[in-house]
């Protein structure tokens, strides 16, 4: 299935957002940048993490360093979350 490919810099431009911040997340291993004739992408999938890491940059004043706990945080408890479903079907 293919997914559809947004620019770095439209992103950037729609939501007020600084290039550096999009590179951090990418450079922290948050979200996936796709290099295609020269231009920086983002798949469609990573939209809805951008601008989450983005409300928490603003709104909570978090880093990237701290975006990246929170959201690896937030990761294992889902996971912990879907043991306990399959346990207590068990």
């Amino acid at each position: 299935m293919e997914h559809t490919l947004f620019k770095i810099i439209d992103i950037c431009q729609a939501h007020k957002l600084e290039m550096t911040f999009i590179h951090e997340l990418h450079q922290s291993g948050l979200i996936e940048i796709i290099v295609q004739e020269e231009q920086d992408y983002v798949d469609e999938e990573h939209l809805p993490l951008i601008e989450k890491f983005s409300n928490w940059h603003n709104d909570l004043e978090l880093n990237i360093q701290g975006i990246e706990v929170v959201s690896r945080l937030l990761e294992r408890i889902e996971q912990l979350q879907q043991e306990i479903r399959l346990l207590k079907t068990l």
